[in-house]
C-alpha cells in the first residue's frame, strides 16, 4: 500500500549533494583524529579548510559553543549565524573577542548616527541604520570571528616551534580582554560627549549669527 503520494514525500538530495555532505563530513572526521589535534600541513595545502579541532584554545571563554557553531557552519556551508553577543552589545563583543578595528567602526558609526540625530536628521532612518547595524552584527558575527580564528590558526601553523609552543602561541592570539570592553565604553561615553558638544556650539553660533 502507497503511504504517501508524489506531491507528499520529501524530496531526496541528488547524488551530487550527498557526496558534497560526506566529503565535507570527511573532512571534519579527518581533523577529528589525534594525531591531527591543533595542526597540520593540510590546513597550509587547503585553506579553505578550518582547523576546528583548535578552535577551544583558541576562544578561551565559552570555546565549547563557537566549536559547535563553526563545525555547524562547515557542515551546511552556511556564511550566517546568528549571534545575540554580537548583535546586542552595540560592539562591545567585538572588542571583548579582541576584534578592535570592527569594534571601532562600530563606535563611530553609532557616533556618526547620533550626531545626524541631533543635527535634525529625521529619527527613522538613523533607527533603521542602527537596526541594521544590529543585524548585520548578528548574522555574521560568527562568520568574522571564524575568519580571525582561521587566519591566527594557519599563522602559527606556518611557523616553526614544537607543537605545544604552536598551541601557546594560539591560545595568545586570540581569548578575550574585558579591558577593550571598559575601554569600548569610555570611548563611546567621550564620542557622545564630543558630538554633543559640538552640536551645541554649533547651535550657538548659529544663534549668534542670527
Amino acid at each position: 500500500m502507497q503511504l504517501a503520494s508524489g506531491s507528499e514525500s520529501p524530496a531526496l538530495p541528488s547524488a551530487d549533494q550527498v557526496n558534497e555532505r560526506l566529503r565535507q563530513f570527511w573532512r571534519l572526521r579527518r581533523h577529528a583524529e589525534p594525531a591531527d589535534t591543533g595542526f597540520s600541513d593540510q590546513y597550509l595545502e587547503d585553506p579553505g579548510i578550518t582547523p576546528l579541532d583548535s578552535t577551544k584554545t583558541f576562544v578561551g571563554t565559552n570555546g565549547t559553543y563557537y566549536d559547535e557553531r563553526w563545525r555547524f557552519m562547515e557542515w551546511r556551508s552556511r556564511r550566517r549565524n546568528w549571534n545575540w553577543a554580537a548583535a546586542l552589545t552595540f560592539g562591545g563583543w567585538l572588542a571583548y573577542r579582541r576584534m578592535y578595528f570592527a569594534a571601532l567602526l562600530a563606535v563611530v558609526f553609532q557616533g556618526l548616527l547620533l550626531a545626524l540625530a541631533l543635527n535634525g536628521v529625521l529619527i527613522w532612518p538613523l533607527l533603521a541604520a542602527e537596526a541594521a547595524l544590529i543585524l548585520a552584527m548578528g548574522y555574521y558575527g560568527n562568520v568574522v570571528y571564524m575568519q580571525r580564528f582561521r587566519r591566527a590558526a594557519l599563522q602559527v601553523a606556518e611557523g616553526d616551534g614544537e607543537h605545544q609552543d604552536r598551541l601557546a602561541a594560539l591560545a595568545r592570539s586570540g581569548g578575550t580582554d574585558r579591558r577593550a570592553v571598559y575601554a569600548m565604553g569610555i570611548a563611546g561615553l567621550a564620542v557622545v560627549a564630543a558630538v554633543i558638544g559640538a552640536t551645541y556650539r554649533l547651535s550657538g553660533a548659529i544663534v549668534i549669527a542670527y
